[in-house]
């Protein structure tokens, strides 16, 4: 496969220029014809991980026969908001995980060990409109399990991205969801209450969150009727705390020793005060101390020229990219909240141990 691997960085134009390019790529979904009649034989089609109705970019993995074997630990990616599996357009944030996905092909793996499906309309101008939902979760959960069946491996990787990074962490931690979205659970008739299953935190080698947003959204502020919008609500959305962000700003430009200290506060661990916990339930829920690590490795990435998650990255003085107990993190200064999936894959291969 032939594919220039290079980024479109709208933000700190000035320094970038090098980056203006869209991925080309190759990759094509859908899933193989041997995957996919498993998912069919296995009881699986109710969760639709194929979305034919979005076409044939919106899924990618599989064997290519059952004589196929796997040589590596496979990987299931989750993508952002608005984004899909693979890459339908000519947007920057439409690109999903082709380049990813060709690049780590180059590198030796094959579809039987990278494993991808879409979640949404890909409608950007849906955006606002998305939260944490059981209709979601309960698909990426039973698609995470398929391919661990499927696969037979002891674990896989999750590679996610933005809004992806907190449907990856549930989806790990399972348990019961008390949120909205169409579906609900495959036992009940409400839409808001759903079980994912135990915790699957053992079965995930490596979680790399790419550009997540762990304590909320600064962009979650910017006026009313952002603040309104499903994706920003207090209870299943990335809101936090106007306060929270203010001081997030008042530590980039002033350095205050005040400043400093209640990053200290709200980072060191231990304090639940009132102000570190301003921010969405299901975020606070997802980083409570006793959930633990996420997967055996966990690795955050995010960007400095992040227009989405903001310059600063702090929320109440914490990098909101920064998964809890995460054991590596990398900030970068030029990619930006999309090209930087596709620009650190020799990074994200290092960090799988490739």
């Amino acid at each position: 496969m032939e594919g220039e691997i290079v980024g479109n960085v709208t933000e700190n134009e000035d320094i970038v220029k090098k980056y203006l390019k869209i991925p080309e790529t190759k990759v094509k979904g859908p899933f193989t014809k041997h995957f996919s009649k498993w998912i069919e034989s296995n009881e699986y089609s109710m969760y639709d991980f194929a979305s034919f109705a979005l076409g044939s970019q919106a899924s990618y993995g599989g064997k290519t026969g059952p004589e196929q074997r796997m040589a590596k630990v496979p990987i299931v990616f989750i993508h952002g908001n608005s984004d899909g599996a693979l890459a339908d357009g000519a947007e920057e944030w439409a690109q999903g995980w082709s380049a990813n996905i060709e690049h780590f092909h180059r590198m030796g793996y094959t579809s039987a060990e990278l494993y991808a499906i879409t979640y949404g309309d890909r409608m950007l101008a849906n955006a606002l409109t998305r939260s944490v939902n059981c209709s979601i979760l309960l698909r990426l959960r039973r698609f995470v399990e398929a391919v661990l069946i499927y696969t037979e491996a002891e674990q896989i990787h999750i590679v996610a991205h933005s809004m992806g990074v907190t449907l990856a962490r549930k989806v790990i931690q399972g348990g019961s969801a008390h949120i909205g979205g169409d579906g609900g659970d495959e036992k009940s008739a409400s839409p808001n209450k759903c079980h994912l299953g135990n915790p699957i935190r053992h079965r995930v080698h490596t979680l790399v969150g790419i550009a997540g947003a762990n304590y909320g959204l600064c962009l979650c502020t910017a006026n009313l009727a952002v603040l309104s919008s499903p994706a920003c609500n207090k209870e299943t959305g990335f809101w936090t705390h106007s306060d929270g962000c203010a001081a997030a700003m008042t530590y980039k430009h002033h350095q205050t020793e005040r400043r400093l200290e209640e990053k200290k506060h709200c980072d060191d661990g231990k304090s639940m005060g009132t102000e570190c916990q301003s921010y969405a339930t299901v975020l606070r829920e997802l980083n409570a101390p006793d959930k633990g690590k996420d997967a055996h490795f966990v690795v955050s990435l995010w960007s400095s020229a992040d227009a989405i998650i903001g310059p600063t990255n702090l929320v109440w003085g914490r990098p909101t990219s920064m998964i809890p107990h995460s054991d590596n993190s990398t900030i970068y200064t030029e990619h930006s909240h999309y090209s930087i999936k596709w620009m650190t894959v020799d990074d994200q291969l290092a960090f799988l141990g490739t």
